[in-house]
């Protein structure tokens, strides 16, 4: 009997679960965030009452009221059948214990009911913007209101130097960390812009930058529903600010240290990213020593002494030397990007330009910034000099997203469901109005309603977050010069039941033409025969693989359809190397083009006009004749320039080596015919 009722009351247990986390569920929090000082812990109704007793134990008392009293309770429990041994059940006769009791379940419920209704306290607002009481106590009274700073100085060094008359080095007075900010309140960039103008009445930039990102956008899109802003007369920001406005001002909340020290600090002279291929020790020592660490090569043996005397000029007054310009953009910019270094006369400029060497000086940053600021930056310079956030990021977008976005995100049929278009991602409406928080969410966690799988590795999927992060910077750079603004004109058509026509309207962008292989595997290798029977086969196609591109097709094909999709891959004739697929010029070789190309051959009066635009570009412009050989890469003059065997002009790219493994795809693309595909 006693067996019996234990196990019917288990069930009636089991089954009251079972309803409350189907019909309630538990709800999770966003990830604890110990910098949020806005935030107040609450435990679960369940221990409510503890919480809420631990208030009438203050101070040296709460050991009292967390250790103490629980422990006295869990002993009673304990000693009751020891202090209880009456054989009595009726309630009448066992006085003394029920009245513990309901005092005991009184006392809980009277506790929890308090802790219910008791409003948690009050969050803190800030005493204002720190960074402009630093500007209004140090640099107003000289300066005014607002500063007009002329592009290319370096604002940290003169603030902390004083170098100019009459200004005293501030570093004696501000940290390093106070200077920043300084600068930053000073350039007022986008996204430094608009915090300034809507959130440094309450915040200081610092107090921001730890938070969660969501838990920022949230704020944006609550505005005075979002729970620490009730008191505040805050505005509906999606009315107030842009989308444009929104997505600059979390990315320059969420930015990391070392990203936003080289905005700051190297920049202004070194554009978005630094060319260097040594190891993080020599970067060190040439950010903390500073000096002369650049050499130019001298222009004469490059120039004419007209074409010299115009660059002089442009250098020195771009406004009164027009002409100059296309040849600063066509051999000066790899290096400069569009800041145009300044010089006192033409005589000097001329010099400086024809005898070439070490003609500009970067500040000893050991001495401006601290150990750990280094750190970040020389971090951030490394990753952004090896291609972390563009090549890496575009072989990741090649290896996972062009089989639905397309090779340049411009969109098409979607493989999942059928009858819909993906609708373009690199489009400037599309990238301005999602933050990187919003494009990391989406490729972390998919978007299954969509046919979209996750992709990050906490959510099933094969990419961890530095590759996530890679991925979202190469979208991202799309910004500057989106590759599409209007969406293609896509047809949906109706496949057919012929599996060759499945195979190449669904199949062939991820394994190849010929099925010899790409992103997905080769179809006709021997060793995918050999360890793959029909049935597998058929239900890879219908089941696909989680957590990789190859989706379930059992969801947008009939049985009859990958049953002939099946008959047409087996019928194909087994290859002898197996997997080795061709190379695609659109989604290998232009991408390598446009990274480390097309800052300096995009326009007519390009180096050597040659241009890296369009196929058509690629294969015959070139003032030295077609710069490519289709079948013969050894006498093709691209190649011989990446190789640095060339004899006409300098080797390419000017300012660093292209990696050996993508000059050898440059070559295996030309000796197999370079083809346009």
């Amino acid at each position: 009997d006693i067996i019996f009722k234990d196990a019917v009351i288990s069930l009636v247990l089991f089954l009251v679960l079972v309803g409350l986390a189907y019909f309630i569920g538990a709800p999770l929090e966003e990830r604890a965030n110990p910098s949020d000082t806005s935030y107040t812990p609450r435990p679960e109704w369940y221990f409510l009452f503890l919480f809420q007793l631990l208030k009438y134990f203050p101070g040296k008392l709460e050991f009292l009221g967390a250790v103490v009293f629980p422990t006295l309770v869990i002993l009673v429990l304990f000693g009751l059948p020891f202090l209880d041994k009456s054989a009595e059940r009726h309630f009448s006769r066992r006085i003394g214990v029920i009245a513990g009791t309901a005092v005991g379940v009184a006392g809980v419920i009277t506790l929890t009911v308090l802790a219910t209704l008791e409003a948690p306290p009050p969050v803190q607002t800030g005493t204002g913007d720190r960074t402009a009481e630093l500007y209004i106590q140090n640099c107003a009274g000289c300066h005014g209101e607002a500063i007009n700073v002329p592009t290319g100085l370096n604002l940290h060094e003169i603030i902390a130097q004083g170098t100019h008359e009459g200004m005293p080095p501030w570093s004696a007075d501000l940290t390093s960390d106070q200077i920043d900010a300084l600068v930053g309140f000073i350039l007022s960039p986008a996204g430094s812009e608009v915090f300034n103008q809507q959130c440094g009445a309450c915040h200081a930039a610092t107090d921001l930058i730890a938070e969660n990102p969501l838990t920022l956008k949230d704020a944006l899109e609550l505005g005075p529903a979002y729970a620490p802003h009730a008191d505040l007369e805050v505005p509906q920001w999606t009315t107030v600010l842009t989308p444009g406005e929104q997505t600059s001002l979390l990315n320059f909340l969420i930015a990391p240290d070392g990203q936003r020290l080289f905005v700051t600090n190297c920049a202004p002279c070194h554009g978005s990213s630094v060319a260097f291929s040594g190891d993080e020790a020599s970067l060190t020592d040439i950010i903390s020593q500073g000096g002369l660490h650049l050499t130019m090569p001298a222009w004469r043996d490059r120039m004419s002494g007209d074409e010299l005397n115009s660059l002089a000029q442009y250098v020195v007054d771009p406004s009164q030397a027009p002409e100059g310009e296309a040849l600063y953009q066509a051999n000066c910019t790899a290096c400069h990007f569009d800041r145009v270094p300044q010089a006192a006369t033409v005589e000097d400029a001329y010099q400086i330009i024809s005898e070439g060497g070490s003609h500009e000086t970067m500040p000893v940053w050991g001495e401006i910034l601290t150990d750990e600021q280094i750190d970040a930056l020389v971090s951030y310079t490394l990753q952004s000099s090896q291609g972390t956030g563009l090549e890496v990021g575009r072989q990741l977008f090649v290896d996972n997203c062009t089989s639905c976005h397309g090779d340049f995100g411009e969109g098409g049929i979607n493989p999942t469901r059928a009858g819909d278009i993906i609708a373009p991602i690199s489009t400037s409406e599309y990238l301005s109005t999602r933050d990187d928080a919003t494009l990391k969410a989406i490729i972390s966690q998919g978007q299954p309603n969509f046919g979209m799988s996750p992709f990050g590795l906490s959510y099933g999927g094969p990419l961890d977050e530095g590759e996530i992060d890679a991925l979202v910077s190469y979208i991202r750079s799309w910004e500057a010069n989106p590759p599409v603004e209007v969406p293609p004109e896509i047809s949906v058509e109706t496949v057919s039941l012929s599996g060759a026509d499945v195979y190449k309207s669904l199949c062939a962008q991820c394994h190849g033409e010929t099925a010899e292989g790409g992103v997905g595997p080769s179809l006709r290798s021997a060793e995918f025969r050999e360890g793959n029977t029909r049935e597998e086969i058929f239900d890879s196609i219908n089941l696909g693989h989680e957590a990789t591109p190859m989706i379930a097709w059992g969801e947008v094909l009939t049985a009859q359809q990958i049953d002939g999709l099946v008959d047409f891959i087996l019928s194909l004739p087994v290859s002898e190397g197996g997997s080795a697929g061709e190379i695609s010029f659109a989604a290998e070789i232009k991408p390598v083009f446009d990274t480390y190309c097309l800052i300096c051959h995009k326009e007519s009066f390009s180096s050597g006009d040659w241009l890296a635009t369009s196929y058509e570009e690629v294969i015959n412009s070139g003032e030295n004749g077609p710069a490519i050989n289709p079948g013969d890469a050894d006498n093709s003059l691209l190649v011989q320039k990446l190789l640095g065997t060339q004899e006409i002009g300098g080797k390419m790219p000017p300012t660093q080596s292209l990696p050996e493994d993508l000059i050898q795809k440059v070559i295996n693309w030309i000796n197999a015919g370079a083809p346009n595909n």
